[in-house]
């Protein structure tokens, strides 16, 4: 009876640890499963109630944003037509062709003085010089057209010369065949005048005719070219004026299809004129009013 006593209390003390051990097994799991969890893992409700500060706050964050963001947009189209208007009246499309005249290569050829004529010309010469600066005319007009072509491009013309340099040698015709090539607008003929009298002096246009016999149609636009270029350069320049002269003798002009003068823009033969043409801070003037000329030609009515 004693030993049935004690065999049941030794099964229930068994059991008993057995549970407990079991007990303890499942804590270890669940404190090892709590672990992996993040500290910070917000319940459902703290959850919705974020979310709903986040809804109520968005919309006017929204609304402020886009009206910050339409105020830029507009902003930035005021400016935009602000910057196309400059480009209007600047970088405009128009192509100008420079014609530094004469060259130190000399072909001795000889040509039409305009298309399918029979009068022939020279092709080529190296023009005058100054009688005191020692330039010749080609250095001059090369350093000129050049000096113009920065300001013409800075004004946003597109411009192109028919020469880079005083050992390249080109005819008349093929000169004015090169503004052809390019569709120009604007096609202006660098040169110096010389004389045999040192007191001759001012600048003068040079266009073709009315009647011109080879491009007649292009004597309106050529004649308000050629003004617009003088009195524009003569207005810098403080040069006296010698007018527009109006000829078809000049091959460069007979060949041209597009508007062209030809600007005479002093005398190295003058002293006074010479020296002047030969000074850099002159020349600026210079190139100022050609610049202005042919702004005048574009824009004015």
């Amino acid at each position: 009876m004693l030993k049935s006593k004690r065999l049941k209390l030794m099964t229930v003390l068994i059991i008993a640890f057995g549970l407990l051990l079991t007990g303890c097994g499942e804590k270890a799991l669940v404190h090892e499963t709590l672990e992996e969890v993040p500290t910070e893992v917000k319940t459902e409700e703290e959850t919705t109630t974020e979310e709903a500060k986040i809804e109520e706050a968005t919309p006017e964050a929204t609304a402020t944003d886009v009206a910050s963001s339409d105020d830029a947009e507009v902003a930035e189209d005021e400016g935009s037509e602000d910057e196309d208007d400059n480009v209007q009246q600047s970088a405009n499309g128009k192509i100008v062709v420079l014609d530094p005249g004469h060259s130190s290569v000399v072909s001795g050829n000889t040509e039409p003085i305009g298309p399918g004529s029979g009068e022939y010309k020279a092709a080529d010469s190296s023009g005058t010089s100054g009688s005191t600066s020692g330039l010749t005319e080609y250095q001059l007009n090369l350093q000129i057209a050049q000096k113009l072509r920065t300001e013409l491009q800075n004004r946003g013309y597109t411009v192109y010369l028919t020469r880079e340099d005083n050992s390249t040698g080109i005819s008349c015709a093929e000169r004015a065949q090169m503004a052809n090539n390019l569709n120009a607008d604007a096609f202006i003929r660098i040169h110096a005048d010389g004389s045999d009298s040192s007191s001759a002096s001012g600048a003068m246009g040079i266009c073709i005719t009315p009647s011109n016999p080879y491009i007649s149609s292009m004597y309106s636009e050529s004649r308000r070219l050629s003004d617009a270029v003088l009195n524009a350069y003569v207005a810098e320049t403080g040069f006296s004026s010698r007018g527009v002269w109006e000829t078809d003798t000049m091959t460069g002009n007979n060949w041209s299809q597009v508007p062209c003068t030809l600007l005479e823009m002093g005398f190295m033969t003058n002293p006074n004129e010479d020296s002047l043409m030969a000074d850099e801070a002159f020349q600026s003037k210079m190139v100022t009013g050609i610049a202005n000329g042919v702004d005048t030609y574009f824009f004015t009515d």
